[in-house]
């Protein structure tokens, strides 16, 4: 299996903010294309794990698929690209960087160092109590997300996950609305690839994970 990463190269350098809205704008871009946008109609979200997510890295647009169906929409898509349009404003794409990495999703004898690249969104309304109780099991929940990867990619795991992580919790403003960010580094027995993201809003750079 494979990942496909496609750097947008413009003139300008952008923080993270700039990856929800350039989902917005891809997502407008090839609305006939559910795996850009999961969305089937105005009111109707597709409830699938993203296999296509919109990233921020080393400062550059970045556009990730996870496997490889997903690496040939975006390569057959986005390369006919001239320019972008975030915060109307007219980017013109000067070229693109692509990165392609094949990869053995598997659990594995041995132990991966991983750290987050853009903040793990771990806690939510329904686990809030437990965190704030000292309650939370994060391994336990990132073990969970590394699960659901493997499913959103038809894996079957039938060996057990291990993770043991160390974290930091930070407040983070998204729009109205006050959010529990979690950084830091993990060991897993996953194999897992480069710049994916894990839980909740990983189609707009949360959750981005690299191997140390």
């Amino acid at each position: 299996m494979k990942t496909t990463i496609i750097k947008l190269i413009t003139n300008e350098d952008f923080n993270s903010r700039f990856a929800e809205k350039l989902r917005g704008f891809i997502g407008n871009q090839f609305k006939e294309q559910v795996i850009f946008h999961n969305h089937l109609s105005k009111y109707e979200f597709l409830y699938k794990s993203s296999k296509i997510q919109y990233k921020i890295i080393d400062n550059k647009l970045a556009i990730v698929a996870i496997d490889d169906e997903s690496s040939e929409l975006l390569k057959n898509n986005i390369l006919s690209l001239k320019e972008i349009v975030l915060d109307e404003k007219v980017y013109i794409i000067n070229d693109f960087e692509i990165i392609e990495k094949d990869y053995n999703p598997s659990i594995d004898n041995e132990l991966y160092k991983y750290k987050f690249e853009g903040l793990w969104l771990a806690i939510n309304q329904k686990n809030y109590i437990d965190f704030k109780n000292g309650n939370f099991d994060f391994n336990k929940k990132l073990r969970n997300n590394i699960l659901e990867f493997f499913k959103s990619i038809n894996v079957w795991v039938d060996n057990q996950i291990l993770v043991k992580g160390e974290y930091k919790t930070t407040p983070i403003k998204k729009k109205d609305t006050i959010l529990i960010g979690t950084s830091g580094t993990f060991y897993t027995n996953a194999n897992l690839p480069d710049y994916i993201g894990l839980g909740k809003r990983k189609s707009i750079g949360f959750g981005t994970i690299k191997r140390i």
